[in-house]
């Protein structure tokens, strides 16, 4: 399937465009309402971290992801399933020091149901 999403109903390119650009206005317009994200870190035995639940939580939390000093790459094809889409986020800082964010995104009605994104940190 091509970037323009899944089933017709997601813009990944936007998507990524605003990813990428950090924009934290850009990416809350594709969440639902009622949207929640959910936050693993992979080196942690019981892998979550933290949960968000609605936009106003996501919105500070966009804001304050997007604020950092860092590059971010979606890196990678993504992989468009019913209803979801799987993707490989890189995020780089200033001090050398890495991420990357398996993402995985439910999508209902052309918006971000649930966000699942587990957390690795690279060499």
């Amino acid at each position: 399937m091509t970037e323009e999403g899944t089933a017709g109903t997601l813009d990944f390119s936007a998507l990524r465009k605003a990813i990428e650009r950090r924009d934290p206005d850009a990416l809350l317009c594709f969440y639902a309402e009622d949207a929640g994200i959910r936050i693993e870190h992979a080196s942690l035995s019981d892998g979550v971290a933290f949960e968000l639940n609605g936009r106003a939580q996501i919105k500070r939390y966009l804001r304050a992801v997007c604020d950092q000093q860092m590059t971010c790459a979606v890196v990678g094809e993504p992989f468009f399933g019913e209803g979801r889409v799987e993707f490989l986020e890189v995020y780089g800082y200033p001090d050398g020091a890495s991420i990357s964010v398996e993402t995985t995104l439910e999508l209902e009605g052309g918006r971000i149901s649930h966000q699942l994104d587990v957390v690795e940190h690279s060499a």
